[in-house]
């Protein structure tokens, strides 16, 4: 059990439900659609179904959640993910607050570069007063968040060469995620 506490920690950035509580407290369906951006073998994908492992055993199997990896139900536009929760395309996510900022624009903090120095500043960000304006803001939006969890930060990867300064990045041509505030700061 220690292990899927921190299977769950370590692999989802959000996990969040669409539509209102109370439509989910009193009227649960029999099977949920559950979107990750990821395939099933990355951590994020291996989350989610251990998730849904987990709430098939613990429901007698009653409540089916049946994952969409490759963020499928919105034809991989990541973006979308979000908008789609709201409107009941997708029922669950384990996404990313890079892919919802465009909706959320609170969720942009997680998005700037070298703002947090180490993962005990992210959690108390995560864990305190920011953490619960933000998920409130995500609930006024229509969707229920249920957890934070690290989603790694500080991060530029390529397979060319190591880059430890702005300088080694130059002639590097970047891919990011269509968030504005990543396009922003990469070009």
């Amino acid at each position: 059990m220690k292990f899927v506490k921190s299977l769950f920690a370590a692999a989802t950035a959000v996990v969040m439900l669409g539509g209102a509580t109370t439509a989910i407290a009193q009227n649960y369906k029999d099977e949920y659609r559950v979107s990750t951006v990821v395939p099933v073998p990355f951590p994020w994908g291996i989350a989610a179904q251990t998730w849904a492992d987990l709430v098939a055993e613990r429901t007698d199997g009653r409540i089916k959640m049946q994952l969409y990896p490759g963020a499928q139900l919105v034809q991989g536009e990541q973006t979308r993910e979000f908008t789609a929760m709201r409107s009941g395309v997708i029922d669950m996510a384990v996404g990313s607050t890079i892919n919802w900022s465009p909706q959320i624009a609170e969720l942009n903090i997680f998005s700037l570069p070298f703002l947090m120095p180490d993962y005990a500043a992210i959690d108390a960000l995560t864990q305190g007063p920011v953490g619960e304006r933000i998920f409130e803001r995500i609930e006024e939006s229509g969707v229920v968040p249920l957890a934070w969890a690290e989603n790694g930060f500080r991060e530029v990867s390529n397979s060319r060469t190591a880059i430890r300064t702005p300088d080694d990045m130059q002639g590097l041509k970047m891919r990011v995620v269509g968030s504005p505030i990543f396009n922003d700061i990469f070009t």
